[in-house]
């Protein structure tokens, strides 16, 4: 199973799908676990056999010890002690003993222990447990040291006495509790390769399960076409991560549906606007061309030809300036500008405009940002143009400035009609129009795009308030120089 699912994915890791991954993953934290209680078991179950074996063989020891102490109590020819000593065994086929002198001469030994020779010649000190391992066997030794008083006489000190004694050594057959040991590891090697595998297929199996809301996801998605760029699917109860991925899909999506939009509108909005100026072009020629006109109304209508061409012209100007926008091809070249100096020049050459309309035009607040000085003008001619617009005579124009943190906000104010809040979220859009009350015949519906697109252009942001009957304000966020260090 997991070589098939190898099989269908690239064999880099960076190229692997989310199921085989967790897959991956999941497998190794098992495997890991297993071995890791897996090892820890076996250590346990060599410990406690050790510790069985070295106090099995103390046992035996200790009770040759009490047996060699009562019979020195009773009183023997020299050597009859170790007769006794004999007649005192039980026969063991796991245990054996020897008694020797601290010449290494053996002076009493188990009366079975020649199945244990292979064990005898190994060098042990005393207080030491050795394993020896035979070709079919495996022998605990310990040697305890005794100190002789008199020339048979004995008295049992313990393993601190040192090797200059004599030494009582005791032999253990271990052959069984190793070939226990064995038996445990090789089945314990088998439980661990079938726990892999088992936990390598349930995480697997998990895997998949956990993920079958993405494969819902993406089905999902790939429902979606241009004609269904209404359809939503954060709707449908997703998990708590998914939900908010789905959330963020639908709101691309909306994004999607009105730049969409937007495009597929564009190009009867341009028929549109380009038809009235082109049909009063046509107009004009028409009627002057019927019939013979006399030099003032010849003039007239090339009035009327440079105005349309004029607007016809400003309206392309727009249009291809917010194409290199959206391509990412207007560089700008952003310089640190003085604010009350770009106030004084734009009330200066809209001041004649405004006196015209009977519209007072003020001017307060300073400060520094940076800007590309042409965009920037660009812009506020076109939100002053807007605001004179739609100021009734004997109303108020005003340009603010305010300086916080590392923005500043440029206000363009009027107290006009003011808008509708219904239609405050498209005012930047191209070709949008609230009624026929706040259109112009000179008017190309791409003047507050173009501010929106500089705004953007410098890292900024484009807004507007309003309120009915009081006014509107559009504002341009922008950003001040930094601080010198």
């Amino acid at each position: 199973m997991v070589r098939s699912i190898f099989d269908r994915h690239n064999k880099t890791p960076g190229s692997w799908s989310l199921t085989l991954r967790m897959s991956v993953f999941a497998s190794l934290a098992l495997t890991i676990i297993v071995l890791a209680v897996s090892a820890m078991m076996y250590s346990e179950l060599v410990r406690q056999l050790q510790s069985k074996e070295e106090a099995e063989l103390l046992d035996n020891m200790q009770i040759q010890r009490d047996t060699l102490e009562h019979l020195l109590g009773r009183k023997f020819p020299p050597t009859q002690w170790q007769y006794e000593w004999r007649e005192y065994q039980e026969q063991s086929h796991k245990f054996a003993w020897q008694l020797l002198a601290p010449n290494r001469f053996v002076r009493n030994e188990s009366p079975h222990l020649s199945a244990f020779v292979t064990a005898l010649a190994a060098p042990v000190r005393p207080g030491q447990y050795v394993r020896i391992d035979g070709p079919r066997q495996t022998w605990l030794v310990f040697d305890m040291a005794v100190e002789t008083r008199g020339p048979e006489a004995l008295e049992i000190h313990g393993p601190s006495l040192g090797p200059k004694g004599t030494v009582l050594r005791g032999i253990i057959d271990i052959t069984q509790d190793r070939l226990l040991l064995a038996a445990y590891r090789n089945k314990l090697v088998a439980v661990i390769g079938a726990a892999i595998l088992v936990s390598t297929w349930l995480g697997w199996l998990l895997a998949r399960r956990s993920l079958a809301p993405v494969r819902a996801m993406s089905k999902e998605v790939g429902r979606i076409s241009a004609e269904k760029l209404d359809a939503r699917i954060a709707q449908q109860g997703w998990p708590i991560e998914l939900q908010l991925l789905a959330e963020s899909f639908d709101n691309t999506l909306a994004r999607l549906a009105g730049s969409f939009e937007q495009l597929s509108r564009f190009p009867s909005d341009i028929a549109h606007e380009f038809r009235s100026p082109v049909n009063n072009l046509v107009a004009a020629a028409s009627v002057t061309l019927a019939r013979a006109r006399t030099p003032a109304e010849y003039q007239k209508t090339l009035e009327v030809v440079v105005e349309e061409g004029s607007r016809l012209s400003h309206m392309v100007s727009s249009m291809l300036f917010l194409a290199r926008t959206d391509n990412a091809e207007q560089h700008i070249h952003p310089e640190i500008l003085s604010i009350g100096r770009e106030f004084y020049k734009l009330t200066e050459f809209y001041g004649v405009v405004a006196e015209e309309q009977n519209v007072r035009l003020e001017a307060q607040g300073d400060g520094e940002l940076v800007a590309d000085p042409q965009l920037f003008r660009r812009a506020l001619s076109n939100l002053l143009s807007n605001a004179l617009r739609y100021t009734p005579p004997g109303g108020t124009v005003r340009l603010s400035a305010v300086c916080a943190g590392d923005r500043v906000t440029i206000s363009v104010s009027d107290n006009g009609a003011g808008i509708a809040p219904e239609h405050l979220p498209f005012l930047f859009d191209r070709f949008y129009r609230v009624d026929a009350a706040r259109s112009t015949t000179d008017s190309t519906g791409l003047g507050l795009a173009v501010v929106r697109s500089i705004a953007l252009l410098h890292g900024g942001a484009a807004g507007v308030e309003s309120t009915v009957g009081e006014g509107s304000t559009f504002s341009l966020h922008l950003p001040r120089p930094r601080p010198a260090p």
